[in-house]
């Protein structure tokens, strides 16, 4: 049987989410505990790649399972064997053709800074601090040069070739603050490699007056892999939404349609 799972986890103290070899990943971790419950080599496909560090409040998954067990009690046993920073929060059973990458809309990722002159020390795992304060409204106007369709290959990090299409498209980018953190948020068909991380630290300059709209057309209309070279902390950033189809007689559950969370 297909499962479809909705995973949140805390990317601390993970290696990413794909599997990797001797180190602890999201893939890994899930596919190891279900070998130990199950008895079976289980493959588990992901619809985002995250790199260490990042967190996920709404990372989508697929996996087929030999067993009688229905979709709360999996979700349950996996629960119960791994360790408390990563978590299934929604399972069901799904068509023989999800694919939780392909199929996917949109994916959104949320960034969090905060410029408090002394950052609270129990959010350093979440949230990036910077010096000054920042213009947030400046970074919110400048930043919808994002949105559309462009070439990101200026915002790509090692993992993309200079070979790949980097061509995404933005749907929405919004910069908002509540008291001295400051929030960018990000929907897009799919990120290039690093690309959010790449595409705030450009957007910090930006709030702190070491930038313009000028520097982001420019990364835009002349891409050159890697020319946008400041990178923001992974611990930051957090994949919060997929989005899948709403049509009718979609082979996703009726829950699941759209926004897989609120």
């Amino acid at each position: 049987m297909r499962f479809g799972l909705v995973i949140a986890y805390d990317g601390t103290h993970f290696h990413g989410s794909q599997i990797q070899a001797r180190v602890r990943t999201i893939q890994g971790e899930i596919e190891e505990t279900l070998a130990n419950i199950y008895g079976q080599s289980v493959r588990v496909r992901l619809a985002s790649r995250t790199d260490m560090g990042v967190h996920a409040e709404c990372q989508v998954g697929r996996a087929d399972i030999n067993t009688e067990h229905g979709p709360e009690t999996v979700m349950q046993a996996l629960n119960h064997n791994m360790a408390d920073d990563l978590r299934i929060t929604s399972a069901d059973s799904v068509s023989a053709c999800f694919d939780p990458r392909r199929d996917a809309l949109a994916r959104e990722y949320v960034y969090t800074i905060t410029d408090a002159e002394v950052p609270a020390p129990l959010n350093r795992d979440f949230e990036a601090p910077v010096r000054g304060p920042l213009d947030h409204e400046t970074m919110g106007r400048v930043g919808t040069l994002f949105e559309g369709t462009h070439d990101f290959m200026s915002f790509a990090g090692s993992a993309t070739s200079v070979d790949s299409s980097a061509i995404r498209r933005v749907d929405k980018l919004r910069v908002t603050r509540q008291r001295d953190r400051v929030t960018i948020s990000v929907r897009a068909n799919a990120f290039v490699h690093q690309q959010m991380r790449r595409l705030v630290a450009v957007l910090v300059d930006v709030g702190r007056g070491l930038a313009s709209k000028d520097t982001i057309v420019t990364l835009l209309d002349s891409p050159r892999k890697g020319a946008a070279n400041k990178l923001m902390p992974a611990r930051g950033l957090c994949l919060t939404r997929i989005f899948y189809a709403r049509a009718s007689g979609t082979f996703l559950p009726a829950a699941w349609r759209g926004s897989l969370c609120p």
